[in-house]
């Protein structure tokens, strides 16, 4: 026998999709109530498989998504649903800066797809079942044929990023060399000057 506000996932508004509260009324009547269109109703839709499938869907959107290492990663934007009303996929909204900034060197979008494979659980928040990298969904973009060719680390032969004072992988510091005959700045390997020729010391 259900007791004052105790809910029935099935039963739902026919107006919103809402979950419905059997609530005691002043008269002491027992009825449905609808906190979402704040009126009473009495009857009920019929919960149908599509109907629940559809809310259990929208239920998923917005969620919080985290990969398998505990790292927050952004917030569901839409969920997808298959034939048979199970979810099919997921489209993930990049919220964190780290992640949207790494996704921007590889030119790949902040809003992609995960399929169903990808996801290891649905609750309070959804949890990937790998860890979340952009390095494996695509390598870094190659530099352009205009931006400068910055070279690699001389120690642990790691990518250098232009300005950098030190190595962002083994620590090294970086020096760069000035020509002295033209005084043009040069990449920390270059032997020669790249824009006179004459051998640097």
């Amino acid at each position: 026998m259900p007791t004052m506000f105790e809910e029935e996932p099935k039963a739902r508004c026919p107006d919103c999709s809402q979950s419905l509260t059997f609530i005691r009324t002043k008269s002491h009547q027992k009825r449905w109530y609808c906190y979402a269109c704040e009126k009473y109703v009495d009857r009920i839709a019929e919960p149908t498989m599509v109907k629940d499938a559809h809310a259990r869907i929208e239920a998923i959107t917005g969620l919080q998504v985290i990969d398998s290492h505990g790292m927050i990663v952004g917030r569901v934007r839409k969920a997808i649903s298959n034939d048979t009303g199970d979810v099919r996929s997921l489209v993930l909204s990049v919220d964190k800066e780290q992640f949207k900034s790494l996704l921007d060197e590889r030119d790949l979008p902040r809003e992609f797809e995960l399929g169903h494979e990808k996801i290891a659980t649905v609750g309070d928040v959804v949890i990937l079942s790998d860890v979340f990298s952009p390095s494996a969904l695509a390598p870094l973009k190659p530099p352009s044929e205009d931006s400068p060719n910055i070279g690699k680390c001389s120690r642990c032969s790691a990518p250098l990023i232009a300005g950098a004072k030190h190595c962002i992988k083994c620590g090294a510091l970086l020096t760069s060399a000035s020509c002295v005959s033209c005084g043009t700045l040069n990449p920390t390997e270059a032997r020669y000057c790249k824009n006179c020729g004459n051998k640097l010391t």
